[in-house]
Order: C-alpha cells, then sequence, then structure tokens
C-alpha cells in the first residue's frame, strides 16, 4: 500500500457569495439563476488566468492558479466584472462575493487539495469583505513588486486555529478598514478572556446582517436549542388560548435538563420577528436543535405534532404525534411541556438505553421528570468530586420516593454506586467490612440482572477499590461483552483495560462508547477516548477527534494540559502557552491531569514538564 503522501506549494482562491441563503429564500429559482451567470464570468476569468476549480460547495469555489499575480489578478478582474453586473438595470438578483488568496503547503488528495494553505484561504474568504479581497503575506510579498494595486495592512489576524498577517486589496477607496492586530505574545490571554466572553453574550447575539456566512455560535458540548412558537393557524380564536405560554413553559420544561442550552424567550422571538432562515439559524448563530410544533383541537381532546430538527445534519430527527387532554390551560402546558422533554432526553440526548437498562424492572412507567433526575443523578457522579458526591447522594434521596420503588434492589446498582464514591473520596471509611459490603452488593446486582453494565461496573469498582486484581476483571468484561455491550460497559471496560496496561483495548472500548454517544455533554467520552488514543500512540487519530472543538468554552481543562504537554515535546511551546493557559482558564488540576492518564511513565512526565512549564 502507497502511504506517500502528495505534498505542494500551492495558490490558492475561495469565493463566496454574500448571504446566500437568503437571496434563496427571497426567490430560489432567480438565485440559482443568477449564480449560474456569475459561474460563468468567474470560469471565464479563470481561464484567462490559468485557474482551476478543485472543489465547491454550492455557493462557493475553491481555485488552485499557478502563480499569486495570476490569482490576485483573476480575482479583481472577477469582482469588477461582477460589480459591472450588479450595476446593471437588467440585473434582477445581485450577488455579491468574498474573496481570499492564500499561499501555502497543501496535500494532494483524490483530485482535491487539503492543508493550512486552503484552510487559511478559507479563513481569509470569511475576513474579506462583501465585494472584497484579503490577501495572506506570503501573496503580498510575491505581488506587491509586480501589481500597480493599492493595498491596506490589517496585521496579524487569527481566526479559529489560524494566525496569519493579511491584507485587503483595495479595489475602491471606501474599503479601507481598520481591524485590532492579534499580538502573538498576548494569544494566551486573548484566548482565555475571549472564551468567557463568547459565553456570556456569544450564544444569543442577534446579527440583523446577512453578511455573516460563518458560524458564530459558542462552541459547546451542550447543544443550543431553538424552541419556535407553536403553529396555532389551524385553530379557532377561542382555542387560541390554551397557546399563549406554551412555548415559555416548553422552554421552561427543557431547562432542567443539564445536557442542553436554550435560545432565550426574548431571543426566540426576535429570531422569529426577524424570520431568520433555519441555515441561518445554524450558521449564525450556532443553533444546533429547532423545536417546531402544531396543535389542533376538538372539544376537549388535543393533538400537538412535534417535530425536531437537526439544524447541522438538516434533517428532520423526531416527528411525533401525542394526544392530550385539555383540562385546563396549565395542565395542558404542562403536558406540551413534558412531551417535548420526553422526546429530548428518550430520543435526541439518547437516554432510551438507560431507561431500557436501569429501570425495566419497573411496573409503573418512569415519567420524562424522572428519568430527568436520573440524568442528572449521572451527571453528578461524573464530576467526581466531593459536590458531585454530596448533589448526587441528594438526587438519589429524591429518587428513592418515587411511586412502586420501596424494595432495597430497585436501587441497589445506584446505592452501589454511591458507596463506592464516598469510600473513593473519603467520605465513608475504606473499611474491610465496609469492601465485604460493597464486593457483596456488587455481586448481588448481577444476580438480579446479569447485563453487561452490571458485569462492567462490577469489575470496575472491585478493580478501583483493590477488592480483585486485573485479570478477575477482565474476565467479568468478557462476560459483559458476550454478545453486545452498551455506552456504560464499553466505557468501564475502557478505563479497566487502560489501567491494566492494554492500551490498545482501552482505546477500542472508548472508542465503542464515544461511538453511542449522541450528545457528550462536557465532551466527556471525547475526553477518554483522546486520553486512550494518546497513550496507544494514535496522536494524529487523537488530533482527528477533537480539532473541530478545541476551541469549546467548556472544553476539559485536563485535555488541553495534555495537548499543552504534546505541543512542547514536539518543540512547538507557542502553541504549548496557548494551549497551557487556556488549561488554567478551565480550572485546571494536575490531580484531574493525573487521574485521566493512566500510563504511569507518561503521566509522571506530563505532570513533571507542565510543572517546570514557564508560559
Amino acid at each position: 500500500m502507497n502511504t506517500e503522501v502528495d505534498r505542494k506549494i500551492a495558490v490558492i482562491l475561495v469565493a463566496d457569495v454574500v448571504g446566500y441563503s437568503k437571496h434563496m429564500e427571497r426567490d430560489e429559482n432567480a438565485t440559482l439563476k443568477a449564480y449560474a451567470e456569475c459561474e460563468k464570468i468567474l470560469k471565464a476569468c479563470l481561464k484567462k488566468y490559468k485557474g482551476s476549480i478543485f472543489n465547491t460547495a454550492g455557493d462557493s469555489a475553491l481555485v488552485e492558479f499557478p502563480s499569486a499575480v495570476n490569482a490576485v489578478e483573476c480575482g479583481v478582474a472577477f469582482q469588477n466584472d461582477i460589480k459591472k453586473r450588479n450595476e446593471s438595470d437588467k440585473t434582477e438578483v445581485k450577488l455579491e462575493f468574498r474573496i481570499g488568496i492564500n499561499m501555502g503547503d497543501v496535500v494532494k488528495k483524490e483530485g482535491n487539495l487539503f492543508g493550512d494553505g486552503v484552510n487559511i484561504a478559507a479563513r481569509l474568504e470569511a475576513l474579506a469583505q462583501p465585494n472584497g479581497i484579503s490577501i495572506s503575506k506570503s501573496v503580498y510579498d510575491l505581488v506587491v513588486p509586480k501589481t500597480k494595486m493599492t493595498f491596506n495592512d490589517l496585521g496579524v489576524q487569527k481566526v479559529k486555529q489560524n494566525e496569519f498577517h493579511a491584507f485587503d486589496i483595495l479595489l475602491d477607496p471606501s474599503q479601507k478598514r481598520t481591524l485590532k492586530t492579534k499580538s502573538s505574545s498576548m494569544i494566551p490571554i486573548i484566548g482565555a478572556v475571549a472564551a468567557a466572553v463568547i459565553m456570556v453574550v456569544g450564544v444569543f447575539y442577534l446579527s440583523t446582517s446577512e453578511e455573516v456566512t460563518t458560524k458564530k455560535g459558542v462552541i459547546s458540548s451542550k447543544p443550543l436549542v431553538f424552541v419556535s412558537s407553536i403553529d396555532s393557524s389551524r385553530l379557532s380564536d377561542n382555542d387560541k388560548k390554551y397557546v399563549e405560554g406554551i412555548t415559555g413553559n416548553v422552554i421552561s420544561s427543557l431547562s432542567k435538563s443539564k445536557s442542553i442550552r436554550l435560545v432565550p424567550t426574548k431571543t426566540a422571538q426576535s429570531f422569529e420577528k426577524n424570520e431568520i432562515s433555519s441555515e441561518q439559524l445554524f450558521k449564525t448563530h450556532g443553533v444546533k436543535f429547532l423545536v417546531s410544533s402544531s396543535l389542533q383541537i376538538v372539544d376537549s381532546d388535543a393533538r400537538i405534532n412535534i417535530e425536531i430538527s437537526d439544524l447541522e445534519k438538516q434533517q428532520i430527527v423526531i416527528s411525533s404525534i401525542k394526544d392530550l387532554k385539555l383540562n385546563n390551560i396549565f395542565s395542558f402546558q404542562d403536558q406540551v411541556g413534558a412531551s417535548i422533554l420526553s422526546e429530548f432526553l428518550v430520543n435526541i440526548l439518547n437516554q432510551k438505553g438507560l431507561y431500557e437498562s436501569y429501570f425495566s424492572w419497573r411496573e409503573i412507567p418512569v415519567t420524562p421528570e424522572q428519568l430527568l433526575q436520573y440524568v442528572n443523578f449521572r451527571s453528578e457522579l461524573a464530576k467526581w468530586t466531593e459536590e458531585g458526591y454530596v448533589n448526587a447522594s441528594t438526587i438519589l434521596s429524591e429518587m428513592k420516593k418515587w411511586p412502586g420503588t420501596n424494595r432495597p434492589k430497585d436501587w441497589l446498582v445506584q446505592d452501589t454506586w454511591l458507596n463506592f464514591y464516598g469510600m473513593a473520596k473519603g467520605k465513608i471509611s475504606k473499611t474491610p467490612e465496609n469492601l465485604k459490603k460493597l464486593k457483596l452488593e456488587l455481586d448481588k446486582t448481577i444476580e438480579i440482572k446479569p447485563s453487561p453494565e452490571n458485569y462492567a461496573s462490577r469489575a470496575l469498582l472491585s478493580l478501583g477499590m483493590g477488592i480483585i486484581e486485573c485479570e478477575e476483571a477482565i474476565d467479568d468484561l468478557f462476560y459483559a461483552h458476550r454478545k453486545t455491550g452498551n455506552f456504560d460497559s464499553y466505557g468501564h471496560a475502557s478505563v479497566i483495560y487502560g489501567n491494566c496496561g492494554d492500551t490498545e483495548e482501552a482505546a477500542k472500548y472508548a472508542k465503542n462508547a464515544h461511538d453511542l454517544q449522541t450528545i457528550d455533554t462536557n465532551w466527556w467520552s471525547t475526553s477518554r477516548l483522546a486520553f486512550r488514543l494518546y497513550e496507544n500512540n494514535q496522536q494524529e487519530e487523537m488530533y482527528l477527534l477533537i480539532n473541530d472543538i478545541m476551541e469549546a468554552v467548556d472544553f476539559p481543562a485536563a485535555l488541553l494540559a495534555l495537548i499543552a504537554y504534546d505541543k512542547l515535546k514536539n518543540g512547538d511551546e507557542e502553541s504549548a502557552k496557548y494551549y497551557f493557559s487556556k488549561a488554567k482558564a478551565n480550572q485546571y488540576s494536575k490531580n484531574v491531569l493525573a487521574q485521566a492518564i493512566y500510563n504511569k511513565d507518561i503521566r509522571d512526565d506530563a505532570i513533571s514538564t507542565l510543572d517546570s512549564f514557564k508560559y
């Protein structure tokens, strides 16, 4: 198998339509016709200046040129031709373009080009003004002596992971602007402050500009959900009173989940008033899920149609119909809120498996509120802090009040985990008697239900308390996965194999668990997989896993510290400073990092290296 990478230096031009989605909403056919006309103009320029398109994305084109001068002259000619087209009275839809041009290292694969050379060209396009062209310093240095164009120095800019010195080509004096430069010595501080600022204001900022084409929403493990107003168009005036307040009630119900973020009611109303499209909700405001519903009422019966759309995948993921009783207005609103919450918990947040695994013994169905309590109980356990232990204990006390749950075995699994947690955190004495009690409880869970998660839990907790050795724990994993496993059993197996020195199996099971996690709150399963990949010398796969989320406001501090350590080991001190600063801003703890790294040699070296790092 030929694994040789085909690398080269290339000049890349990226051109993109400004506000394309808005044009499509207004008149799809006219916009498509207009784009075809502009595409014809572009291809004529490319033919003249010897550019070749290597990729397209509907409303954009990525082009390779044999020289920087050709690319710049083609970009200028194209923008001038588009300007003439838009000035014509015969032009029905006036499209504007942004252009970015860069020269850099690229990788050629199956006719396409990848790498920083392409990425920075795309960042320059996003930085450019409508009808404008932004270029990198590598292009600027080549074309300045050979052209008579006017340039505006924008200084060093940082967009996402790319930092570059940018220049505008001034096609018109009115295009001159000033952008703040990014001092490389301040990058760590800016990154930390920016993350905090974005967390506060970035999610709900409503931009009325249709020029924004890049995603501005906060990157977070907790998806942003927009609940639209309920469709009451088929209701009589008398029945419309039931609709009032429903949206707020649904938002209130969903806000109980710690796994999602919600667009506030007032901001949602602004979105609807300004007719923000689904594409804009995702690209501009970072909305992941859109909740839409309509209502039908006949006498005292009501039917609600619920649709939940994944705006990133551009598809409806949930479509359900629920029949409800009107009773009174407030009771009805509660029913609607509970129905939508149930859809999120069971299907969107993938808690259906939890329900089936942990509550199959119940004769009384678990309500959405009860399932939410259990999800929050697990979230507190996952914190692995004394506060998490106290909060989990409180939630479990409330759960034990559920109707029909008065038998000790009903909560044996949860009690066992809490006992283990208490001993690990010093809240319960780790005496021989308590260890024996824990072992008996774990054995009892298998007797009650020999499920994958119970076998894996017994292996994990017994090994963690030193009750058994690795060989016995791995035997339990064999029984756990004789047929198939689930998120919990795969995750526990990853921890066991990692602590027992089998890095390959640890990475395999971490990936199995990660693949089953629809919404990875706090990037928990992603972080676990990243650490296991790193320990198994799969650094490239680790970065492929996390590259798109490393700027998330809730990105784990321990994983940021691991990245800083890896950058230091590879001689990239500037990047190490940036990521370690972010780790510190996200409350880095070397104890947490030590717990996350199972390989002793890597753990000891990482801790000592970062302890002595002057960042």
